[in-house]
């Protein structure tokens, strides 16, 4: 599992404790499922916002994972369907 950290410093108020994103194996198994619990969870609670794609396993459990804290949930899928209109609009 990566995790990685998202500099939310320009961002709206509720990204303000900071963003971490989570990756994982696309076959995790149940010690990597355990990291991600315990990493969301130590995130979330110090108030940082989750992100992942929740089409992956990992994803998965770090969007429920994020839920069940009630933390933000950035769904990492939804931003890249948008991306290129976002990049356009850039132009």
């Amino acid at each position: 599992m990566r995790v990685f950290i998202i500099d939310t410093g320009e961002m709206g108020p509720e990204l303000h404790g900071g963003l971490i994103g989570v990756e994982g194996s696309s076959n995790p198994d149940a010690r990597e499922k355990q990291e991600c619990v315990e990493t969301v969870c130590r995130y979330a609670l110090d108030g940082w916002a989750i992100a992942a794609d929740p089409h992956t396993a990992i994803g998965w459990l770090a969007a429920l994972t994020a839920e069940t804290a009630c933390v933000p949930f950035v769904n990492l899928t939804r931003i890249a369907l948008h991306a290129p209109r976002l990049q356009d609009a850039r132009h």
